[in-house]
């Protein structure tokens, strides 16, 4: 038994009950109960069957932001606010035929690395951004002329390190690669500008800096390879065939079944359904003031 503390809370949220008779209403729920029992007081306002026909308890699941909460999770553990949507969703009977499915995450094959021709290319990237960053070193010490310029060779270091190596994208040789592949050439890119432009002090503080952008660069990198180059599963649609259930009637002349393609009603409103057939040959038997079957006719 939950009593309420001091400090109780309370959210007004939408419920949506997803069952053979589906509901939405409104509630307003106390916080602090574990989902256990919040779901049975659920069940209890909104007037949900307690138990199943062979007497057995019937138990609900509560559903929030995507995932089930679990049986001690708490409304004020997930910081649910007002107005957000939760679904109830009852047990499934164990005689009922209904199994829930894990669901099914796609195979994580891995990335093919990439061949001699590319690699060459993006080396020849790293090689070329490298010396115009040299240049600009040597013109200008500024902030922004270490950290830009760190940043994008950071990220064409981590382009070059999965590319090099392929499989998942999570494996931690991709931003050690990177980082062996960063620092050489960062030191390439100072080296003119110490020569020719500035002091080992001014460069010092420009190229600081630097290394700690190309180090963030090279996590963001890595963690951008993760998901993006990961090849996904091919979507297979199945084609589910509708079939029109065929709707037939007893003939009011006859007595046999009467098809849709083949149906007359009865122009007086009598209610009665014919052959089309039967109807039109009822008919020209003589002057029709009635239904040609029962006699029915609509008062003046």
């Amino acid at each position: 038994m939950h009593r309420a503390p001091q400090d109780a809370e309370t959210v007004t949220v939408h419920l949506q009950v997803v069952d053979i008779d589906p509901k939405q209403l409104t509630l307003t729920l106390p916080a602090y109960l574990p989902a256990a029992d919040l779901s049975q007081r659920i069940a209890r306002d909104a007037e949900l069957e307690a138990f199943w026909p062979d007497k057995s308890r019937r138990i609900y699941y509560l559903r929030a932001r995507g995932r089930l909460m679990q049986p001690t999770e708490r409304l004020k553990d997930l910081g649910i606010v007002n107005g957000e949507l939760l679904h109830v969703l009852p047990e499934p009977p164990k005689d009922s035929g209904i199994v829930e499915r894990p669901p099914e995450y796609p195979p994580n094959k891995g990335y093919a690395g990439a061949g001699n021709a590319n690699m060459a290319f993006a080396l020849f990237l790293i090689l070329l951004w490298t010396g115009a960053w040299s240049m600009a070193l040597t013109v200008d010490q500024g902030p922004l002329t270490g950290i830009l310029p760190g940043v994008g060779l950071s990220l064409l270091a981590t382009n070059f390190a999965r590319h090099l190596w392929g499989g998942q994208g999570s494996h931690i040789r991709v931003p050690l690669t990177g980082m062996f592949v960063f620092l050489p050439f960062l030191g390439m890119a100072a080296v003119p500008a110490l020569v020719v432009a500035a002091g080992w002090k001014t460069l010092a503080i420009t190229m600081g800096p630097a290394v700690i952008a190309g180090v963030i660069g090279i996590l963001f990198g890595w963690l951008a390879w993760f998901g993006a180059v990961e090849p996904l599963p091919k979507v297979s649609r199945r084609e589910v065939e509708t079939q029109v259930a065929n709707v037939t009637f007893p003939c009011g002349i006859c007595g046999g079944q009467v098809t849709q393609d083949v149906k007359a009603d009865c122009v007086f409103g009598c209610g009665r359904v014919f052959h089309r057939g039967c109807y039109e040959a009822k008919q020209a038997l003589g002057q029709v003031q009635g239904c040609a079957v029962c006699g029915y006719r609509p008062a003046a």
